[in-house]
């Protein structure tokens, strides 16, 4: 398992985990975030899709647009462009509108008829979380975010910029540069893209790699999610001898109590096989992503038997992630072979 960026967990204040559907993203954001908070961090997990993707890995029915307790120093928040405007609207004086626009039923319609504007009240909430301070310090040490797929995420992180463009001037100019001042300080935030070591996954996050750097954003680490463990490892050779002659396999068998024939023999052996080729596979393509990524550390996460559905397999992820860190045990060991 490759190291981890010493400020992902120790010095960001935002992460930003997106990556394609399916590979994961939401199960690595709920990790990060458990991570951090066992090193003792203050951390706030948001969702912004309106999935309560979240809710169910820390053991909960559902997240709410109210900050939510949901681990140790963890809290969970569901955001929603509507309430977003009714927070935004009440801060710069226009309560009576925000609830002349409740009661009218009319938020809704306003963040879906304006372009981009939903995507800049999420974003702004986010902003909001990160860089809330309560008796003179931060509310939260690290606000880790559930962000869209690659595939919208960066006109959605780049939604302030394009409102900053539009008004030139007055209190919405000013709170979209904040906002993309954060976004775009690398001291602060980072972007984490997930990944499974499959064909078109790694195309498609080396190509989103190339999208957010050309966005002027700054990256975190990449994390491969469901590696197969190589349990073979240099033993692995032996399987084309023992598929000519199974003899030393069905003797090893017998000496631990159990009695193979030649058809268990057959399985055990093709399934061995089709497990190393998988395992050569997700090297090579892992190694691909390595040198695509220019530099960006690379992070294994492994394939769960159990599937990652809930708060034990995010603590074992999370496990993992720190383990993964400059410093911690398992490093000073690597680093000592």
């Amino acid at each position: 398992m490759a190291r981890m960026s010493i400020d992902t967990l120790a010095d960001a204040r935002l992460l930003v985990v997106t990556g394609k559907g399916g590979t994961g993203k939401t199960t690595v954001a709920a990790a990060l975030a458990m991570a951090a908070a066992d090193r003792g961090r203050r951390v706030l997990v948001v969702e912004v899709e309106g999935r309560q993707g979240l809710a169910g890995l820390f053991g909960r029915r559902s997240l709410s647009y109210q900050e939510t307790r949901v681990a140790s120093r963890v809290h969970g928040l569901a955001v929603d462009p509507e309430e977003s405007l009714r927070e935004y609207l009440g801060r710069f004086g226009a309560a009576p509108l925000a609830r002349l626009l409740t009661w009218a039923r009319l938020t809704r319609f306003i963040t879906a008829a304006a372009p981009g504007l939903g995507d800049v009240l999420l974003v702004g909430k986010v902003w909001e979380a990160a860089t809330r301070v309560r008796d003179g310090r931060p509310a939260y040490d690290l606000v880790v975010l559930d962000a869209p797929p690659t595939g919208r995420v960066v006109p959605f992180l780049r939604a302030p910029e394009t409102v900053a463009e539009l008004a030139r001037v007055g209190p919405i100019r000013h709170q979209a540069d904040r906002v993309k001042g954060l976004l775009d300080d690398p001291a602060r935030t980072r972007v984490v893209l997930t990944c499974l070591p499959e064909e078109l996954p790694v195309t498609e996050t080396l190509e989103s790699l190339a999208l957010l750097r050309a966005a002027g954003l700054p990256l975190g680490p990449v994390v491969v999610n469901q590696v197969v463990a190589d349990r073979l490892g240099g033993r692995a050779r032996r399987l084309a001898a023992l598929t000519r002659d199974a003899a030393p396999l069905a003797a090893a068998a017998e000496r631990a109590g159990a009695k193979l024939d030649g058809a268990a023999l057959a399985v055990l052996l093709g399934e061995a096989r089709d497990r190393q080729r998988r395992v050569a596979t997700q090297r090579r393509l892992i190694g691909e992503l390595q040198a695509g990524a220019a530099g960006l550390p690379v992070v294994e996460l492994p394939l769960l038997s159990d599937g990652a559905a809930g708060p034990e397999a995010v603590r074992l992820l999370a496990g993992m992630l720190r383990a993964a860190e400059p410093g911690s045990a398992r490093e000073r060991a690597r680093a000592g072979a």
